[in-house]
């Protein structure tokens, strides 16, 4: 199962174990390691997660529930200053992640300094809030202001008030179309397009591993094509034309231009600068693949190792881009 899954095997033990609950990266691999289908097990390892986190309070359980549902990542109204640290809390709850992973992903302040603040232990400064807000994944301005930062903060300080407006307020133009985007399911997506181009350059090409690549393909553009989507913000015309056009293209069942793609992944996913070169080369790396594999370049191995006939171009299901 290790050498199948890329886990070591006292990850594996310790989930097999069931002493507590693993996590999706474990859970994704113990069941690709044993053939199965990691998407159907996606839902019942998530309600679990929430369950464990053992979120209180009806605003907080409002919040999950809108999340889950919609993945927009905007904030019920909260009254006063504990109400907003709780919301926090939970919506780091809802992406899996520890201070030190949220430190990790809003380089600036400590895992201690963010710990502290969510305690309530250290006063809620302007920049610290909003460091937190983007390592959870709220990247639109729609979103960061249904925070109610201008709001709220005031209440707890006048100056706190007036440095979160200005923080939003020098956003530069192009973040500024950023839609809200799930850093958990999106780095789930783009390491089965790996896992798929791993298995390409080891010579074992067969129906499955295709039609399994390209539906991690489609899964990627329409995460990112609906978190762009998501902004409700009107795009410069340029990019607007290449949005419309990428769509337009996975509606007709074709694969859309790499260099088209590769223009509007900063849009919708500005703040990974370590991580969009990575989806960038997976998506290009894929659609070359299934290029070849529509043309009938590629030679299908069958079971039990037979070359079968090429793969006959095949028709797509167009992501919905909303």
């Amino acid at each position: 199962m290790a050498e199948h899954s890329g886990l070591s095997t006292a990850t594996l033990s310790n989930a097999h174990a069931g002493k507590e609950l693993p996590s999706w990266a474990t859970v994704n691999g113990y069941i690709l390691a044993c053939g199965g289908d990691p998407e159907g097990w996606s839902a019942r390892w998530e309600s679990l997660r929430l369950a464990a986190s053992d979120v209180s309070g009806d605003l907080c359980r409002e919040a999950l529930s809108r999340w889950e549902r919609t993945g927009d990542l905007t904030a019920p109204h909260a009254v006063n200053e504990g109400e907003l640290r709780e919301l926090l809390k939970t919506l780091l709850d809802f992406n899996g992640l520890s201070h030190r992973t949220l430190a990790r992903q809003a380089p600036g302040y400590s895992h201690v300094t963010y710990g502290s603040v969510l305690r309530g232990a250290r006063p809620r400064k302007a920049k610290i809030l909003y460091q937190i807000l983007i390592g959870c994944g709220v990247y639109s301005l729609r979103s960061q202001e249904a925070w109610l930062w201008l709001h709220l903060l005031s209440r707890f300080s006048w100056r706190e008030g007036v440095e979160g407006g200005k923080l939003l307020a020098r956003v530069e133009q192009p973040l500024r179309y950023a839609g809200d985007l799930d850093l958990k399911m999106l780095k789930t997506i783009l390491e089965r397009l790996e896992r798929g181009r791993g298995l390409f350059a080891a010579d074992i090409v067969s129906h499955d591993s295709i039609n399994a690549l390209r539906t991690a393909y489609e899964d990627m553009l329409a995460l990112l094509l609906s978190s762009l989507q998501r902004s409700h913000v009107q795009p410069p015309p340029k990019l607007g034309y290449t949005f419309n056009r990428v769509v337009g293209e996975l509606r007709n069942s074709s694969i859309p231009n790499p260099a088209a793609i590769a223009a509007l992944v900063p849009l919708a996913m500005p703040f990974h600068p370590r991580l969009r070169p990575r989806v960038v080369m997976a998506l290009k790396n894929a659609s070359e693949l299934l290029r070849r594999a529509e043309n009938g370049e590629l030679t299908i191995r069958g079971a039990g190792g037979l070359r079968l006939p090429p793969l006959p171009p095949f028709q797509r299901t167009a992501p919905a881009a909303s």
